[in-house]
């Protein structure tokens, strides 16, 4: 027997609160091992949130016609979002760590990088600058944690 819990919606304050249609999507995610070693939480994060294509016409520009502006190189840290920063022509990359381990992930960032810094939610650095080497930054990430990147670039001229 298998039992699925979709929705609990309290009536209490608000006796209205996640009434109506709702729309669910689940799926079976049989696996060998561990659900750490399965990858269970990514695979569980790339189905709640698929890549979507967007169709665009030809035009010039210099770009390839391939190009990947981030990517992350640990099986354990899922690439969360990606966001210009508030106050600069930084890039904010916000990733979380799902296995419970310690260790480096590199971020692989946009060209042209001038620095980078580890940031609390609100965007403001928090200790030493982060090693860049070509385009991959290097941050350390710790069990469970959300780790926050602002990559900085130099400002665009107008």
């Amino acid at each position: 027997m298998l039992r699925l819990t979709l929705l609990r919606s309290a009536k209490s304050p608000d006796p209205q609160a996640d009434m109506g249609r709702h729309h669910f999507r689940y799926a079976l995610y049989p696996h060998a091992g561990d659900w750490k070693t399965a990858l269970t939480e990514r695979r569980g994060y790339e189905f709640n949130y698929p890549m979507t294509a967007l169709a665009a016409a030809a035009h010039p520009g210099p770009l390839p016609a391939s190009h990947s502006f981030a990517a992350l190189d640990a099986s354990n840290v899922v690439l969360t979002a990606v966001k210009k920063a508030e106050d600069s022509n930084a890039l904010i990359f916000r990733a979380y760590e799902w296995a419970g381990k310690d260790g480096t992930v590199d971020i692989h960032v946009p060209h042209g990088a001038t620095g980078a810094t580890l940031t609390n939610l609100q965007e403001t650095p928090e200790g030493a600058a982060l090693p860049i080497t070509g385009d991959v930054v290097k941050a350390p990430v710790h069990p469970y944690e959300i780790v926050t990147v602002r990559v900085d670039y130099p400002a665009a001229d107008h």
